[in-house]
């Protein structure tokens, strides 16, 4: 009986969270919303062109990083990474940094980038718009 509960408890917390694997469209219309005008990860990780306008040609496919520190002491990235189809990166990892600040390893990534504390449904859906991008 015990069994037959924990296996109905199972699939009821299964249904009820949403899959990383099939995204639905309105996941990834949130999770493109987010990635461009909440978080602003497109400012940081797409090149721009001579005119200083995104390459709209290029999203989210890394690029320098304008501005430095104005801490002389502290760490600062010289460049952000590609992240369309979040390469070198699990689901799990990017949801993780996406609402804790870091990955499950504890590693934080360089300033500029913010320690982001989204909702895991947040999280989810900007993983899952930037999974749908190659």
């Amino acid at each position: 009986m015990r069994a037959v509960l924990l296996a109905a408890a199972a699939v009821v917390l299964a249904a009820a969270r949403p899959s990383l694997a099939a995204a639905p469209q309105e996941q990834l219309a949130r999770g493109s919303y987010l990635a461009t005008h909440v978080a602003m990860c497109v400012q940081c990780h797409t090149p721009r062109d001579p005119d200083g306008n995104l390459d709209r040609e290029r999203l989210f496919k890394g690029a320098p990083i304008p501005v430095r520190s104005p801490f002389p002491n502290q760490t600062w990235a010289f460049a952000a990474p590609a992240i369309a189809g979040l390469p070198g990166w699990t689901a799990g990892d990017a949801v993780a940094l996406l609402s804790t600040g870091r990955r499950p390893n504890s590693y934080t990534p360089k300033r500029p980038m913010p320690p982001f504390r989204l909702t895991q449904e947040d999280a989810e859906a900007v993983v899952a718009y930037l999974n749908s991008i190659r």
